[in-house]
This record gives structure tokens, sequence and C-alpha cells, in this order.
């Protein structure tokens, strides 16, 4: 399955000027995993032992992601709610709401839905388009399939941490994989009014599974609002060899490297 609409790789940019030094797009919080379908997934036959690793760090990272959760919400910022029940559907408007206004050409839009990297490549990629050009999308339906709980959408991931030497200040993210069939649509609009019925749409319909990072800032004691940062993609066999994947690597070692990535992100 495909992606309709490819993200763009992410720039690190400003969104405020009385913010400047906490950028917007600090990128997928490291050490994140995100476990593939089960057709991706290594064989147990073939590589068993890459095969077991990867099933037990998606149950560690489940508990641990829920223990930093908990500490990020009930310790670290007392009384904050840990909205697991919204996300899913905090996921499916702000995807439909990205699309639509993606191809209405609406970059206003976007830059309230979408952190600051995805909202102006969406923008520049509508700047392109000629002006007698028409894009349409439509969600068609959700492939509500067992690995999304048969709803078309699932959280497989959700992390939150602080922001260092920004008191009462951090991040949360939240990876939901959405399987949905999807059109997309093209036309040129005819100058001439007694034509405009020769216009041709040119659609395409595709089955997409995309996971959907959505992020939320707290600056000082102050929440954001939720916001697409973009697509993210299943966790590989590959990938773990990274030190963030390291056998033995404990929840407070894991938050402190979190907590570094970000001291980095801000210089």
């Amino acid at each position: 399955m495909q992606v309709l609409f490819e993200f763009p790789k992410k720039t690190h940019t400003r969104r405020e000027p009385e913010r400047a030094h906490l950028p917007q797009d600090i990128g997928l919080l490291p050490g994140t995993f995100i476990r593939p379908l089960w057709r991706d997934m290594p064989s147990i036959f073939e590589q068993p032992q890459e095969r077991l690793r990867m099933e037990w760090l998606w149950l560690k990272s489940a508990f641990q992601n829920f223990v930093g959760l908990l500490a990020y919400s009930k310790w670290i910022n007392k009384g904050l709610p840990l909205r697991l029940k919204e996300r899913r559907e905090v996921a499916r408007e702000l995807h439909r709401a990205m699309y639509s206004a993606f191809a209405a050409g609406d970059s206003d839009a976007l830059r309230k839905i979408c952190c600051t990297g995805l909202a102006n490549d969406f923008s520049s990629r509508i700047n392109k388009r000629s002006r007698d050009e028409s894009v349409t999308w439509k969600l068609e339906k959700y492939l509500r399939t067992p690995a999304t709980f048969f709803t078309g959408l699932r959280v497989v991931s959700d992390r939150a941490t602080q922001i260092p030497e920004l008191p009462n200040s951090g991040v949360r993210q939240v990876i939901v994989r959405i399987t949905s069939r999807q059109s997309t649509g093209r036309s040129k609009r005819s100058v001439r009014p007694a034509s405009e019925s020769e216009a041709v749409e040119k659609v395409k319909q595709q089955n997409c599974t995309e996971y959907i990072v959505l992020q939320k800032l707290r600056w000082t004691g102050e929440d954001d609002d939720w916001r697409i940062w973009g697509h993210a993609t299943p966790t590989t066999v590959d990938d773990l060899e990274s030190p963030f994947f390291a056998p033995g690597l404990t929840l407070s070692e894991r938050l402190a490297a979190m907590r570094e990535t970000m001291q980095g992100s801000k210089r």
C-alpha cells in the first residue's frame, strides 16, 4: 500500500519570535519504536533472533512509554491529563483536514494543522500548481483490519519528555497508523465557460497505510494544540543497530538520551 502524498524531510524552523529558542520541528523523538505490520516482521523461521528481539522491544517500549507518559503528566507536570481517549479522534480529524486543505490550496489552514516544515512544504507545492489546475481529495473509507482493531486507526506509539533548560515545558508525540482507501483527482478548468464540461478529471484511488505523527508542545506551562509533524516509517531490523535500542537500556537512560537530543535541537 502507498501513501498518496509524500511527506517532506523536516527542517528546523521558528514559529514565533518570542519562542524562537524552541523549534517547532524537533524531529522524531530518538528511540521511537514503531512495530511493523505482521507481514513485514522478520520471519520466525528465517530470522528467529531478530523476530524475538522485535517482539521484546515492542513490549518493552510500550511499557516504558506508558511509564514515561505517566511521569510526564502526573509528576513532571502535575495534573496534566493523559488524553488517551482523544488520540485517535484527533488523528482522524487532522488527517482529513490536512489533505482537504492541501487539495483546496488553503495554506492558512495548513499552518494551523501542521508543524512549520510540513506546512511550508505543502504551501510550496500549492504555489507550483498552474492557475487552471483543480485538485480533489476524498477519503473513501477506513480499512478496518485486525492491525487497527477494526477501526482503521491504531495508536502505535505515545511518548513524552520534558525540554531541558525550559521549566514546565515538554513535547508529546503520538504515532497513529491509519489504513484507508483514498482517491485524488486533478483536472484543468477551462477558461471558456461553455467548455467547462470538457475538463477531464483524472481520479486515482489507492489503499494507503500511513503512520501519522501528532505533536503537542508545552511552553512554560501552556499547551499548544495538536499538530501533524509528518510521517514516520516502521522500525526495521537494521534500525535495531541504533544505540537507542541497545539491550539493557533503562527507562531513565532513554529519557536522558531524549533530553540530550532536545538540547541539541535548541542550539
